[in-house]
């Protein structure tokens, strides 16, 4: 892999700067996903709960649960634009290669986001109609919104592990065995924090007063708590390999944060308190966000740990390639100043830069460029065809061919150019045409064999017409006798002209004979 020719590694502002920007635009980012997945999954459980219930108030509640998703969801996906933008340009390398990796799946996260939007929208409008409808809307919506995020994790976890790119691309984009743990560990660890985050969000501002609603929320708290410690405790092993103070430090705090809140978002006997008091309120108002920025700066210390220094190696990398390729610049320079002072004005000048390159500087399609070419370039001394039909050439090109258009010339340069072409190679002169008669079987042969593609009379048939490249009109195109029997001999490599050598050497000097005489 070659990243210094391939990638813009240049940052558009100092490191330290771009790291902060990343930190607080993905940390906004992230809390209003959390939010959105949170209410997504708590609203469709309230509603399986209620749905066969008779309580029609409870289903009103869980309708005013999943309203507040549609503005979630917009500022989730607003503030999501910056921090990709910007992984983008930190970390180019392990983004677009874990992307191209993921690719399969990375394409599908607009679809999948229009039709969670659409059916989770239908969702909460129809809760309160008959269930089946919301419960099918429901079930897709939440499927296709639960998707997303395994679809992220799976490509930044990749992104994280350089070293197993290679062997994930050979095992036909499929997660390896240490590869796929880390990976559903942290999906489950955002779906733990999503049911915090939107458990705590509901408690605050659409519980109300109901203590009800207040214990159901904070037993969802309690219960997303423990299971975020859970799935951490075996995830930290999968990434104990980067760990550094940091990463310790973060998750230690973080752990002992969320040990807090779940102390005191415990099922206790209720007591007295005032109905605007949550139980835990101020602790949890307090830790939540120690807990969320402890989460952020871990993931981002594992990140930069092996993103940036991948990074740094391929900046020097390309620095040590720049110092290879500085004793080039100045001749290259030269070069492209020469080309700038040359005037296109005769038609010397238009065959040295236009033609020369594939056609040699005595036509024999030897040019330095014709050994990259398929369809070698034609010998231009060997051609013997009309003015008109050459400007035409030269003017829209051969499709098919190496041959492109020139029509950035004015016709004063065109003819300028035809006049050194015939000045050099007589190519506009009469066609020279072999003194022998013509036998009936290659006759025989031109009828039904040469004049499938060249037409009876020189001119492509219509099937010849369809051929990339299409043959020459020979009554207005001609070689001469020499080239025009290594053609019918050994073909023309890259087109749809096979060798004739299995012919009698009589009868393809005859065959010459007919091409020749078609041009008169």
């Amino acid at each position: 892999m070659t990243p210094w020719k391939d990638l813009f590694l240049a940052l558009p502002l100092p490191e330290p700067w771009l790291r902060t920007l990343l930190f607080v635009t993905f940390g906004l980012h992230l809390l209003f996903v959390l939010l959105m997945l949170g209410t997504a999954m708590l609203g469709f459980v309230f509603f399986l709960r209620d749905c066969c219930g008779s309580d029609r108030s409870a289903m009103d509640w869980n309708q005013r649960v999943v309203k507040p998703h549609l503005g979630l969801k917009s500022l989730a996906v607003v503030l999501g634009v910056g921090p990709l933008l910007i992984i983008q340009v930190i970390y180019s390398l392990g983004f677009f290669t874990a992307t191209g990796l993921h690719a399969f799946t990375w394409l599908a996260v607009i679809p999948l986001l229009i039709l969670a939007f659409l059916a989770i929208e239908l969702f909460e409008h129809k809760m309160l109609s008959s269930p089946w409808l919301p419960f099918l809307s429901g079930v897709i919506g939440l499927a296709a919104l639960l998707t997303v995020p395994a679809i992220f994790t799976g490509a930044l976890s990749l992104m994280e592990r350089p070293d197993q790119w290679t062997a994930f691309a050979a095992r036909t984009l499929s997660p390896s065995g240490e590869y796929l743990p880390h990976w559903l560990l942290r999906y489950l660890h955002v779906l733990g924090a999503a049911v915090v985050f939107g458990a705590a969000f509901h408690l605050f501002f659409s519980a109300g007063k109901d203590q009800v609603r207040r214990n159901r929320l904070r037993a969802w708290l309690f219960g997303g708590i423990l299971f975020q410690v859970a799935v951490g405790a075996p995830l930290l092993f999968t990434v104990s390999g980067v760990f550094n103070w940091p990463v310790m430090t973060a998750v230690t705090l973080g752990t002992f944060s969320a040990m807090v809140m779940a102390w005191t978002m415990r099922p206790a006997p209720a007591r007295s308190l005032p109905d605007t008091s949550i139980r835990g309120g101020r602790t949890l108002l307090l830790l939540l966000p120690v807990v969320f920025v402890s989460m952020l700066a871990a993931r981002q210390s594992i990140q930069d740990a092996t993103l940036m220094t991948l990074h740094r190696e391929a900046r020097a990398e390309l620095a040590r390639e720049s110092a290879d390729l500085d004793r080039f610049r100045e001749p290259a320079l030269e070069t492209f100043r020469v080309k700038l002072a040359t005037v296109y004005d005769n038609g010397a000048t238009l065959y040295e830069k236009s033609c020369r390159p594939c056609h040699g500087v005595g036509g024999l399609g030897d040019g330095p460029a014709a050994r990259r070419l398929l369809i070698r370039p034609e010998d231009l001394a060997a051609v013997r065809a009309d003015r008109d039909y050459v400007r035409s050439m030269v003017l829209l090109g051969v499709p098919g061919s190496g041959m492109p258009y020139f029509t950035v010339f004015d016709r004063d340069k065109i003819d300028a150019l035809l006049d050194r072409l015939d000045e050099s190679f007589t190519m506009f002169g009469p066609t020279t045409v072999p003194q022998r008669p013509v036998g009936d079987q290659a006759r025989d042969i031109w009828k039904n064999t040469c004049a499938t593609c060249h037409g009876q009379t020189g001119q492509p048939s219509a099937f010849g017409l369809t051929l990339q490249p299409a043959p020459p009109d020979l009554s207005r195109f001609s070689l001469e006798p020499e080239r025009s029997l290594a053609i019918i001999t050994d073909g023309y490599p890259g087109t749809v002209m096979q060798p004739y050598r299995a012919l009698p050497e009589d009868v393809r000097l005859d065959l010459v004979s007919i091409t020749a005489n078609l041009r008169r």
